[in-house]
């Protein structure tokens, strides 16, 4: 395989061993729940919404980025690539790559995102049946 190839591997490898990490501690959080005080848990669902709230932007930006490059494939017609392979248009062909590996990246960082958000929904709903299960 070429460098680049190997390079976007790396990195995709990197952003998936994070994704798996964020993964398994929402599912510790989740287990611990149950032993943790009421109050702690409210102060970890803050603590989520907080960062939440920090990383709003960039999750934004990230899905304006994923539509953006959903938009560019339609446009890219598998006739268009094959032409560009057959004129030998490595710019246009290097450009694509560069795009799909950058759409990658961002559909990572996406999941990661949701997995925060996620994180936050899952406390808040352990806290409102608490809250719940106290007014009975």
């Amino acid at each position: 395989m070429s460098a680049k190839v190997d390079q976007f591997c790396n990195k995709l490898r990197d952003r998936l061993v994070a994704m798996e990490g964020r993964i398994k501690s929402v599912k510790t959080n989740i287990q611990d729940m149950s032993e943790q005080a009421e109050e702690a848990l409210r102060d970890k669902l803050d603590a989520a919404r907080s960062k939440l709230q920090a990383r709003k932007e960039r999750l934004e930006q990230t899905r304006a980025n994923l539509k953006a490059r959903a938009q560019q494939k339609m446009t890219e017609t598998k006739e268009a690539v094959s032409e560009w392979k057959a004129k030998r248009e490595t710019r246009k062909l290097n450009s694509r790559a560069d795009r799909a590996e950058a759409y990658a990246a961002d559909a990572i960082d996406y999941a990661l995102d949701s997995i925060d958000e996620a994180e936050e929904a899952i406390l808040d709903a352990v806290v409102a049946r608490i809250d719940a299960d106290a007014a009975q």
